[in-house]
């Protein structure tokens, strides 16, 4: 018996643990019985923003509700394809479950695509599985820091790049980044320092200014209480990762005339997302790392693309344990207790969790 998170898909607080009978393989299909995945704020905003960018359409549920989209790791349990043999390990992107049946196409020593129908109008990057044995960067030691940080990084590292983009206009901005002890925050603020001559600002909650503080990425912290006092030296952008309309019209209202835009990229702060009405400009733009990512190979071309964002994730791998704890809870009740946690905002900033299914 298989057993799966099933949340509703209006209310992201109604969740249960579904078992579900395994059906039987047809020709051209794969069996994975998911290992281990990663369970962060990010698996919320995909929860929070489920219809408006997708994220429920990847993993269909028997039940008529939705699967929380994850990244993680895989075995081949079961397969009826040419070429990936059982016991296989895989990367990729999975449902909070024990278990996904593929159609793997597109197969190279190094990776395949899920072929799904329902997969095919979706974004390519998350219906890519990496075949580990290929892969020069996994190591056993290291898949913790991997699906915890590495779906996270690479929006961050995208990021970087977009905001140091002369034609995006924010050349020489200040960056105000909400929810500041973030993961995803916490690594544009990695890229940023890497960089150089950036000034970057972390905006955090009273109860996590030590921690964001203590991270020494940020040139000044503010709480959410103080942004009254932002005084940036040029008009500042904001990349928001906490998706308060609340915020956001205390920021707006703080700094008319003085922001050069606003990046919305998550939805940590979920239940308070809906986008405010009458805010002053400029009007928030939505950040989508699938398109930048697409964008950012057509200049760069595919080779030098990864050159450059493999370099990259290995230095902030290497210093990942200098900000992060890395721990993981067992089996469907520990998915459904961390989920929780997550939505109630109870998890700790320095936590980087892992399900052991």
């Amino acid at each position: 018996m298989n057993w799966a998170l099933s949340i509703d898909r209006k209310t992201i607080t109604d969740v249960r643990i579904i078992e579900e009978t395994a059906r039987p393989l047809a020709d051209g299909e794969a069996r994975l019985a998911v290992d281990s995945f990663a369970l962060t704020a990010n698996n919320i905003t995909y929860a929070a923003f489920g219809d408006a960018m997708r994220y429920w359409d990847f993993f269909p549920g028997t039940d008529d509700r939705c699967r929380l989209p994850v990244w993680g790791f895989a075995d081949i349990a079961e397969s009826r394809v040419e070429g990936l043999a059982v016991g296989e390990r895989l990367y990729g992107y999975f449902p909070a479950a024990s278990e996904l049946i593929v159609s793997p196409g597109k197969i190279t020593p190094g990776a395949f695509i899920d072929t799904a129908p329902h997969r095919a109008e979706l974004p390519p990057a998350y219906n890519n599985y990496v075949r580990c044995s290929a892969d020069p960067g996994w190591t056993e030691n290291g898949e913790a820091a991997q699906m915890v940080l590495q779906p996270l990084f690479i929006t961050a590292w995208l990021l970087d790049f977009f905001l140091r983009d002369d034609a995006n206009g924010f050349t020489d901005a200040p960056i105000l980044l909400t929810s500041a002890s973030s993961k995803t925050a916490i690594a544009l603020a990695f890229a940023l320092k890497a960089g150089g001559g950036r000034q970057a600002i972390g905006l955090t909650s009273t109860r996590n200014a030590d921690f964001v503080t203590g991270l020494d990425l940020y040139d000044a912290v503010t709480t959410y209480d103080a942004v009254d006092s932002l005084d940036p030296a040029r008009p500042a952008a904001i990349v928001d990762f906490a998706g308060d309309a609340d915020l956001n019209r205390a920021l707006h209202t703080a700094l008319a005339g003085r922001l050069a835009g606003n990046i919305r990229v998550g939805g940590a702060h979920w239940e308070k997302s809906a986008p405010p009405r009458d805010l002053p400009p400029p009007k928030p733009q939505f950040f989508f790392a699938p398109d930048a990512a697409r964008t950012l190979i057509k200049s760069l071309g595919p080779e030098a693309f990864d050159q450059r964002y493999k370099a990259a994730w290995r230095t902030f791998a290497a210093a990942a344990p200098d900000y992060f704890d890395f721990r993981s809870e067992a089996g469907s009740e520990g998915a459904l207790s961390v989920y929780k946690s997550l939505l109630e905002g109870k998890a700790a900033p320095r936590d980087g969790i892992s399900i052991k299914v």
